[in-house]
This record gives C-alpha cells, sequence and structure tokens, in this order.
C-alpha cells in the first residue's frame, strides 16, 4: 500500500512528510519548521533517515550517543539513521528550528563532507540563511508533482553544497586543510593523472594542478605517492621523458621543437632533466636509436652471446 504526501501548515509550524524516495543517490524524506513551546521534547527514537536540524533562534538541548550537548542559535546537530536521541527546548529560551530528513548511496559522503558524524554531531554554521531559504523553498513546493520532487531535491543539494562549503571555510580559518573534499583520494589522484595526460605539453605546475583539482598541494602530493608510489612532480616528469624519446625516435624535430612538445619553454633545461632520467643527452640519445635502427634494418645487430 503507497503512502501519500503530507504538508501541514501552521502559524508556529510547518511540515512536508511523507516524500517518494525516487533519487538513489541523495532524496529527501522530509522536512519542516517550528517555532518551539518551552521545554518540548522529541523523543528518545530511532529514525529511519538523516536527519538535520538547523537552530535558528533560541537554545535547547540534544542527548545522542550517551552525550548531552546545548545547542543555540547558528548552530546545527544531526541524528544518523539508527541512532536513539532526544531533544529538548529551552524553557527559558526555546528554539526555532527547522529540518531535513534524507537518505541515499551518497548521503553518508555528503554527511561528512559537511562536518558531522557521530562523535561530532553539532557544530557552528555560517550559512544559516542560505539553509533558511533553501528549506523555505522546499515547503512552498509542497505539490505532488514531477516539478515540485525536482524542486526539493535540488534545493537538498544546494543545502549540502552550502554547508560543504560553509565546513570548508571554517577548516581555513582554523587552520586545517580539508578544502571540503569528502572523495577517497585515489579520486583525487585519477583526476590528476587524467590533467596531467592531457597538459603535460604546458608549462604546468603541481600547485596549478592541486587548485584546479580542489585540494591543497601537500593533501595531492601524500595522496598520489600512496597510489602510484611517487609525487605529481615525477609522474609529470616520467611522462614527458617517454613522450620526449618517442619524438626524439620517430620524428626529425629538432632538439628544442621536441623540449616545447613536452612542455618545456627552455631547451638547456629540457636536456638536464633528459640526462638526469635517461643517462644521456637527448642529440646522443637520438644518434644512438638511429644508428640502432640503420643496423636492424641491415641486419648487423649483434646477437647476445651464448
Amino acid at each position: 500500500m503507497s503512502r501519500t504526501m503530507g504538508y501541514t501548515s501552521h502559524a508556529r509550524y510547518k511540515c512536508l512528510e511523507d516524500l517518494q524516495k525516487d533519487s538513489v543517490d541523495l532524496c529527501l524524506t522530509y522536512c519542516g519548521w517550528e517555532c518551539c513551546d518551552a521545554g518540548y521534547r522529541f523523543g528518545p527514537n530511532k529514525r529511519e533517515a538523516y536527519v538535520l536540524h538547523v537552530v535558528k533562534e533560541g537554545q535547547g538541548t540534544l542527548e545522542i550517543n550517551k552525550k548531552k550537548y546545548k545547542i543555540g542559535p547558528k548552530e546545527a546537530f544531526l541524528i544518523p539513521p539508527g541512532v536513539e536521541a532526544w531533544y529538548e527546548a529551552d524553557r527559558e529560551e526555546p528554539w526555532v528550528y527547522m529540518w531535513i530528513g534524507f537518505v541515499g548511496l551518497k548521503a553518508d559522503e555528503c554527511v561528512s563532507g559537511s562536518g558531522f558524524s557521530l562523535k561530532n554531531p553539532t557544530r557552528k554554521i555560517g550559512c544559516m540563511e542560505k539553509l533558511s531559504g533553501y528549506i523555505d523553498q522546499m515547503l512552498e513546493a509542497h505539490q505532488l508533482s514531477y516539478g515540485d520532487e525536482l524542486t526539493r531535491n535540488a534545493m537538498l543539494m544546494l543545502c549540502f553544497s552550502a554547508l560543504m562549503k560553509d565546513y570548508a571555510e571554517s577548516q581555513k580559518e582554523d587552520g586545517g586543510s580539508s578544502n571540503g573534499r569528502f572523495y577517497p583520494g585515489s579520486v583525487y589522484v585519477k583526476h590528476a593523472m587524467d590533467y596531467i595526460k592531457d597538459h603535460y605539453s604546458e608549462p604546468l605546475k603541481i600547485g596549478q594542478l592541486a587548485d584546479f583539482i580542489g585540494v591543497n598541494r601537500s593533501y595531492l602530493t601524500s595522496s598520489f605517492k600512496k597510489v602510484t608510489g611517487c609525487s605529481p612532480q615525477e609522474f609529470l616528469v616520467n611522462l614527458r621523458m617517454e613522450k620526449a624519446k618517442s619524438l626524439l625516435k620517430k620524428t626529425d624535430l629538432s632538439i628544442n621543437a621536441v623540449a616545447s612538445a613536452v612542455g618545456y619553454t627552455d631547451q638547456l633545461a629540457f636536456s638536464k632533466v633528459f640526462k638526469q632520467h635517461c643517462g644521456k643527452s637527448p642529440r646522443i640519445y637520438r644518434e644512438e636509436k638511429t644508428e640502432l635502427i640503420i643496423m636492424k634494418n641491415k641486419g648487423y645487430v649483434a646477437q647476445d652471446k651464448m
């Protein structure tokens, strides 16, 4: 038996619930807004979905994982699925909060990328105005239509976009290096390798590469070494030298033209790196390869002695 979407709207309470779960990656299950009465308590209970509360005004108390947290304005708290929790409005300054419930394959990534975990279920947020606007638009899109469903899920995506960017900024202010990332390091390494392969012929800098991908240089370097066994700079140089050897062997391009083709603006710098990498200069490498090809064509290549 299917359930129908429910929408309730009063002066002190709005709620949209029993939403269809049509999106696999990330899907809104319910959302709402409430101006709580003094001492109003919810729970203890467990939820099937993640629930994120954003406190606009007032204060209250959350108990989760056997720990209590005092929560005030411009703070958010997250309750994961299957975790027992209760929360209560302050008796002197009862809170006004908004909430979103969500599920999906990417829910865990969105939560961790926004700075929440069971160990750290609360944090200050600097994007209250954006979140409030997005949740208001979710509540306005309460019709049982495909258009409103798209609007609700779009607003959910924007909520997490704002939360992740806000978390990244807070980490920078605290001297951290998160950059708001939440993908495994191997994902960034794959993007870095693809970028290097496409741009090795340009005067590429590793700092520029890290900025393009969206992580800092130290994180990219450590992840790159872990996955490939070498640094991004070493990978770039190795690729350039392999391309240079191929050009020296298969074309009549000048040494300067080969250097330019693999990303070097200075022929001397290219020759120095090539010699360090191959044990001989580009000129000698080309002469030896050319001589070997001639000998092979004439059948003069000596066989290994038994």
